[in-house]
């Protein structure tokens, strides 16, 4: 994990991220980060895929077809699109951003 702070001077606990995608194509809908601040309770992973699956609910996404699937923040890279590849459960990167997109 990087080295943050928020707010100044609260140093991060721990950092997490998930991606919720579709189950039959592998496109990702939403990636979703939680921060934990030191001092802060630790969020389990089930807890932070309900959460991440909730945002999506009223976005008319057939959340029976929708999986999540946790990863390290530091596996997704600023300006890449990534899909998850169904089979072995696993991101991949499609492409990076290019300028204006």
């Amino acid at each position: 994990m990087k080295s943050m702070t928020y707010g100044g001077t609260v140093p991060v606990q721990s950092c997490k991220a998930c991606v919720v995608y579709d189950s039959q194509s592998g496109r990702i809908h939403h990636t979703h980060h939680t921060i934990v601040l030191k001092g802060g309770r630790e969020i389990p992973d089930d807890e932070i895929a309900a959460t991440a699956l909730d945002m999506l609910h009223g976005r008319g996404v057939d959340a029976a077809k929708l999986r999540v699937l946790h990863t390290s923040p530091d596996a997704l890279e600023a300006g890449t699109v990534y899909a998850v590849d169904v089979a072995k459960r696993v991101l991949v990167e499609k492409r990076k951003r290019t300028a204006g997109r």
